[in-house]
């Protein structure tokens, strides 16, 4: 891949490129809203209209398409995907190999081979607080696991390693290591052989 940056992009002078990359259209990279230089890892790809803000680091052989956000200080692994339209917000964590079509929370945490394609809802305990001020807990979400479409995590829970949330599910509590989330339910992956793959 040769370096190609479209028409009408915005590069920040803060911005560290490791190597090849390539930005789609209008793209801004490097907002500036810490005043930290935002790095770049070898082989980036940027969609169009994208917005990338200083102070975060980023991977190799990232893949960010069309119409993304990354907000400051967040760390974003290698070979990540993040799918059209989605924004990961400050101080997240991203880990190698994840795909990412769910918005990421501040304060979110996703280790290695992570299919994220959910929403992530706050509890709002104290609904008079300044909506600002308050930083509470964001969920966890621990290596290989799998978070369907639709579903809605809630709080600040940790979902174990090799976990698979089905599609639509809400879900307020934690899970064990090999876990399904169905209808409500907890139960043992093994029950399910054959029919849940992982990417653990």
């Amino acid at each position: 891949m040769n370096n190609h940056v479209g028409c009408g992009v915005v590069i920040n002078s803060s911005v560290n490129f490791q190597g090849r990359y390539h930005i789609g259209n209008y793209s801004i990279i490097g907002e500036n809203s810490s005043g930290n230089a935002l790095n770049i890892g070898n082989d980036a790809c940027i969609g169009s209209f994208c917005l990338l803000y200083d102070g975060s680091q980023l991977g190799c052989n990232i893949e960010i398409d069309d119409y993304c956000a990354i907000y400051s200080n967040v760390v974003v692994g290698n070979r990540v995907k993040l799918l059209y339209g989605k924004k990961i917000y400050s101080k997240s964590i991203i880990g190698d190999d994840c795909i990412i079509g769910g918005n990421v929370p501040e304060r979110m945490i996703l280790s290695d081979r992570v299919t994220f394609m959910g929403e992530v809802a706050h509890s709002h305990y104290n609904p008079k607080s300044n909506w600002d001020t308050t930083d509470e807990p964001s969920p966890e979400i621990g290596e290989g696991s799998i978070i369907g479409v639709n579903s809605l995590i809630i709080g600040g829970i940790r979902i174990g390693k090799n976990c698979y949330v089905s599609a639509g599910e809400i879900l307020r509590c934690d899970l064990p290591d090999d876990s399904v989330f169905l209808k409500g339910k907890i139960y043992s992956l093994s029950s399910f052989k054959g029919l849940f793959q992982t990417r653990y």
